[in-house]
């Protein structure tokens, strides 16, 4: 990836919202091999793990290559090609949810691994209820407050 154009940067975190009868907890080591591996060869982005009690993982991308709903794409298709063959029940279906916002408000912490201002904040969620999990973090209601926010949607 080009460092002298801007870059987006995106943190990711996992929201495990599933039981283990479906797919197996993921521990946060292995969320951070999976993108490494599974986004290592792309010359479009580059990722690395973070130190950092919530975020997990950052990855880097150029804003006018990649979109960052189309970066929540591959994150979400790069999950899912791991996470199909370790269902517990192959035909058995769940969702993943990507959820990014962009930070609109003054840093808070001066780490290098936390969000900063114009970035955005990824939370990778893993349900068998879209509907439900948006209702119980009151997804609308951020939604209509905040306009710099995405979702990306894929059934596994």
């Amino acid at each position: 990836m080009t460092l002298d154009r801007p870059q987006g940067r995106m943190l990711l975190a996992h929201n495990f919202a599933l039981t283990e009868t479906i797919v197996p907890e993921i521990s946060r080591e292995a969320f951070v091999s999976l993108f490494l591996e599974e986004l290592g060869d792309r010359t479009d982005m580059s990722c690395r793990p973070l130190d950092h009690a919530h975020w997990m993982l950052e990855i880097l991308f150029d804003p006018e290559v990649l979109e960052p709903k189309k970066v929540g794409e591959i994150c979400a298709e790069a999950l899912a090609e791991t996470r199909k063959i370790q269902k517990v029940y192959p035909k058995s279906f769940y969702n993943i949810l990507i959820l990014a916002g962009q930070k609109q408000t003054p840093v808070a912490s001066s780490d290098p691994d936390s969000l900063q201002t114009g970035e955005w904040g990824v939370d990778v969620v893993e349900t068998e209820s879209i509907a439900a999990f948006l209702d119980s973090i009151g997804w609308k209601e951020e939604n209509d407050r905040k306009p710099t926010i995405f979702r990306v949607e894929l059934q596994v």
